[in-house]
């Protein structure tokens, strides 16, 4: 196994040295007429979209025609700031075209995925339960990604860069709820996070129950997330199963989000008016994951000195949490 590893790193330095002309060459192309390549591939949903926040940040900041490889095309496609959105997946050959960009990379060609494997690290995990994040000064999901490569203050103030699609089907759900409980805020809610990753990030079904139980005289929830998640009791509309595009304008047009740290804060991270409460969890510190709209409940008075990057399980919370919770959302809604 080391010694496979070890394979694949020398190969890696052989074929970047080997093609370093046509990587020079294609970068300068790229530059004279200001094009900008991202691309990232995987999983991870709300990684991916921190893409279009970028790719806001060098067409708005430095007039870059931004181009993006994406797994979900249909999420980042909902950028303006991206001037050509590419599906990985409907590109055949896309596993070869991947690795010619990974050593095309330059000024002009950036994976938008830290390489922890070029530092001794087999996954991010491993890295930042070693410390790696302090070594890069506890940066944002956003910058920490590309760390190595560009500098922290392209990032300051950093924003989502999704646009809502503006859609008739929300509208009219929005419209109506409005229409007939004036006094009410609008809320989505998704209580069942992604746990493939990490299971310390969940806060738990049972939880959220408690919590809508305590606010749904002031708030009227709305469940979104897979068509087969646990419905809770008391929200007023089941919006699961339906596609991204009606979840970033649904999130777009509400008062609040109410979720695990994951993709529906990042989305809410495209639109400052609405407030997104992420449950605090173990997993990683509040400054990781936190926007301008970010409002992390449950936080704990030592929190500064909690050892995060953990994938723990079981963890014991405070039994009163929700009613706290629920408190926090009320008080800050001015409800």
């Amino acid at each position: 196994m080391l010694l496979h590893k070890s394979f694949q790193k020398n190969l890696k330095k052989t074929l970047k040295l080997f093609f370093y002309p046509i990587n020079y060459l294609l970068n300068v192309f790229l530059t004279k007429i200001n094009f900008y390549i991202i691309w990232r591939s995987g999983q991870a949903i709300g990684d991916q979209l921190l893409m279009a926040g970028l790719a806001k940040i060098l067409n708005k900041n430095y007039k870059y025609k931004v181009i993006v490889f994406t797994n979900y095309s249909s999420l980042l496609s909902l950028s303006p700031w991206i001037l050509k959105c590419i599906d990985s997946r409907k590109i055949i050959g896309w596993k070869f075209i991947y690795y010619l960009l990974k050593i095309f990379e330059g000024r002009r060609i950036l994976e938008y995925n830290f390489p922890y494997k070029d530092f001794g690290y087999q996954s991010q995990l491993e890295a930042y339960r070693l410390g790696f994040y302090d070594y890069l000064n506890q940066p944002p999901i956003w910058h920490a990604h590309v760390a190595d490569r560009l500098e922290k203050k392209i990032f300051r103030n950093f924003t989502g860069g999704l646009k809502n699609p503006n859609m008739n089907k929300t509208r009219e759900i929005i419209k109506k709820i409005r229409k007939n409980f004036p006094n009410f805020k609008i809320g989505i809610i998704n209580p069942l996070g992604k746990t493939t990753y990490t299971k310390t990030k969940a806060y738990g079904f049972r939880n959220y129950q408690k919590i809508i139980d305590l606010t749904c005289t002031k708030v009227k929830w709305l469940q979104v997330g897979l068509p087969n998640d646990l419905v809770l009791n008391k929200i007023h509309l089941d919006l699961r199963g339906n596609n991204f595009k009606f979840l970033v304008d649904i999130i777009a047009f509400a008062d609040l989000i109410l979720s695990d740290e994951g993709l529906l804060n990042h989305i809410a991270g495209s639109f400052p008016s609405v407030n997104s409460y992420v449950a605090f969890s173990e997993f990683s510190p509040t400054k990781y994951y936190s926007y301008e709209n970010t409002i992390t409940l449950g936080k704990p008075d030592n929190e500064k000195l909690i050892s995060y990057w953990q994938n723990k399980k079981n963890i014991v919370r405070n039994s009163n949490l929700p009613e706290i919770m629920a408190a926090e959302i009320l008080i800050n809604e001015n409800l």
